[in-house]
């Protein structure tokens, strides 16, 4: 039993998730947590209805692992988390586990020091587990069931059955695709007139028929505006020459903003301000037309290294070309040198830090990688016409 409590913190040293030692359902050791009780009150119970090796995901606490060493002793791993920790979780993680609420700041520092793990990782450390203790070598889908069929059977019983009670009742059909097409083209396009128009518009057409996605009005709404980012950034504004980290960043922020909401009123504004927020960037990043696949590549490459000193010689080794061919490549389709499209790439960052944070002229000098202070306030001036604390000053409360 030594030897197992020994590996439970040599696995903890490791790999900074939290691991318990069971026999025969009967806690005896742990390593990573914020005391010497028994952690897993919540999940033990459910994972022990399931064969090892076994995966317990709850909505709001986690994902939770366990893997038996032999026919009495089974370790338990997590819980694990895909996304940083928030308070309401630190809060339903006392809640659940019967946690005095005196200790919410051990608890809060406990969970924030695990490090964040994808669904898909942590599968895979409970089979390198599974194969260390019992030499048997198995494949996700194998044994966690992720292809099983239950679901297709289950998503079709639901389709036919609304499709035809849908027929029968004569309800109209989803009306949404023709505006969803007119919508994402002047996204795509960075027409902020044209799209405002278009949505004033749209409030005074006739309803447009939306499909069911929950039974709250909040949650449709919260719902629909979800799905709408995801489409807007990947259909829309990617295509339009917006970065695609920059993109997917914003569809997170929005997804977060938009769970944060209480009303219905909130969401919809929300949503306009994505829509418009979306399409200003995209007027902003447009690209010219006819840019090849490897020029575009390397502004991808260039936008996601802004805050590291990337130079030419750094892009012309991510594109594998010769330096003359790349060279000769960004003269014809961008109208600048490599060099000047790194410093613009800077710029546009440096302008969005003094646009919409507090940070200081040195933190975002730094940041962006430039030599000095001085030097970044030079550059700022010669391409911007105003020093960075003027572009703040007249920025900062606007769009």
């Amino acid at each position: 039993m030594k030897d197992l409590c020994g590996f439970c913190n040599l696995f903890y040293a490791s790999h900074y998730l939290p691991i318990a030692l069971y026999q025969c359902s009967n806690f005896i050791c742990s390593a990573g947590f914020y005391d010497d009780g028994d952690p897993y009150p919540f999940a033990l119970p459910k994972l022990l209805k399931l064969d090892s090796p076994a995966v317990y995901v709850s909505s709001d606490t986690g994902y939770y692992g366990l893997v038996r060493y032999d026919d009495t002793s089974f370790f338990i791993l997590g819980p694990a988390y895909s996304t940083p920790v928030t308070e309401e979780g630190v809060r339903i993680y006392i809640q659940k586990n019967a946690i005095s609420p005196d200790l919410q700041g051990d608890i809060a520092q406990f969970l924030g020091g695990i490090p964040q793990y994808t669904y898909n990782q942590f599968l895979n450390l409970l089979l390198y587990l599974h194969y260390t203790f019992t030499g048997e070598q198995l494949g996700i889908t194998e044994a966690f069931g992720i292809t099983d069929t239950g679901y297709q059977q289950l998503i079709g019983r639901h389709y036919t059955e609304k499709v035809y009670h849908a027929r029968e009742d004569q309800h109209q059909q989803h009306g949404t695709y023709h505006f969803e097409r007119q919508m994402l083209s002047l996204i795509q396009s960075g027409d902020v007139e044209k799209l405002n128009r278009f949505l004033m518009a749209s409030l005074h057409a006739a309803p447009i028929k939306e499909g069911k996605l929950a039974d709250t009005p909040l949650r449709q709404a919260k719902n629909l505006l979800i799905g709408t980012a995801a489409m807007v950034g990947k259909e829309a504004a990617i295509p339009g020459g917006m970065d695609i980290e920059q993109a997917y960043h914003l569809i997170d922020v929005y997804t977060q903003e938009c769970e944060m909401l209480q009303s219905v009123e909130a969401v919809k504004n929300l949503q306009y301000n994505m829509l418009i927020d979306f399409t200003k960037r995209v007027a902003k990043q447009a690209l010219p037309a006819g840019i090849s696949r490897e020029v575009h590549a390397c502004m991808q490459y260039i936008s996601t290294h802004v805050n590291e000193p990337v130079t030419v010689t750094d892009v012309v080794a991510f594109s594998g070309k010769s330096r003359a061919y790349l060279f000769k490549k960004f003269r014809q389709e961008l109208k600048r040198s490599i060099g000047a499209y790194i410093t613009e790439c800077k710029l546009r960052e440096a302008r969005s830090l003094l646009q919409y944070t507090d940070k200081s002229l040195g933190e975002i000098s730094s940041y962006l990688c430039f030599s000095s202070q001085s030097y970044f306030q030079n550059v700022f001036k010669k391409y911007n016409g105003v020093t960075p604390l003027e572009y703040r000053r007249i920025h900062a409360h606007n769009d």
